[in-house]
């Protein structure tokens, strides 16, 4: 399986979702040793965007397009969102459930639209999210996600064609 969801990954994010807590903080360990990626593991059940935002700036996943003595939060989340635009790192949040859901929508559609908007070959951002269950998250997504002028897709396919759920469970 893990060989699979390693495959799954180089194209899509993925929700890891189903056993326990512990069961799928196991199994994004092993697939995390397989794979080359530098990997970027948030702290597990974040619970607000402030968590985030103190995690962003702690590991430095930002790149500032001048120097200054200091940034303000606006210019960190700006450096922060081109960094995941020209990153092909892994990025991982475990329990995201936990997050208010209002930075988790939004985080997963800033992500979704990172995978979505690249080119054919070109690098990209990776995301593991594990959480208990699905919990209408596609739903929730792809009710805020913006779509390209003549899509032919609906928004909810976007969001399954970029987000592959993975049920360790099965």
């Amino acid at each position: 399986m893990i060989e699979k969801v390693k495959n799954i990954l180089n194209k899509k994010h993925l929700l890891i979702i189903g056993k326990s807590e512990k069961d799928r903080h196991k199994f994004i360990n092993t697939l995390i040793t397989n794979v080359n990626f530098d990997t970027f593991r948030f702290p597990s059940r974040m619970k607000s965007f402030d968590e985030y935002f103190d995690f962003i700036k702690k590991e430095k996943l930002y790149k500032p397009w001048y120097k200054a003595k200091s940034y303000n939060v606006n210019q960190i989340l700006d450096f922060h969102w081109d960094w995941v635009s020209e990153n092909k790192s892994l990025i991982v949040m475990e329990e995201f459930e936990q997050m208010e859901e209002r930075w988790r929508i939004e985080l997963m559609k800033i992500y979704i639209n990172e995978i979505e908007n690249r080119k054919k070959g070109e690098k990209k951002i990776h995301l593991i999210i594990s959480q208990e269950n699905e919990n209408r998250l596609i739903e929730k997504i792809s009710k805020v996600i913006p779509t390209r002028i003549n899509e032919r897709r609906t928004k909810y396919q976007i969001v399954q064609q970029n987000l592959e759920t993975i049920n360790i469970s099965e």
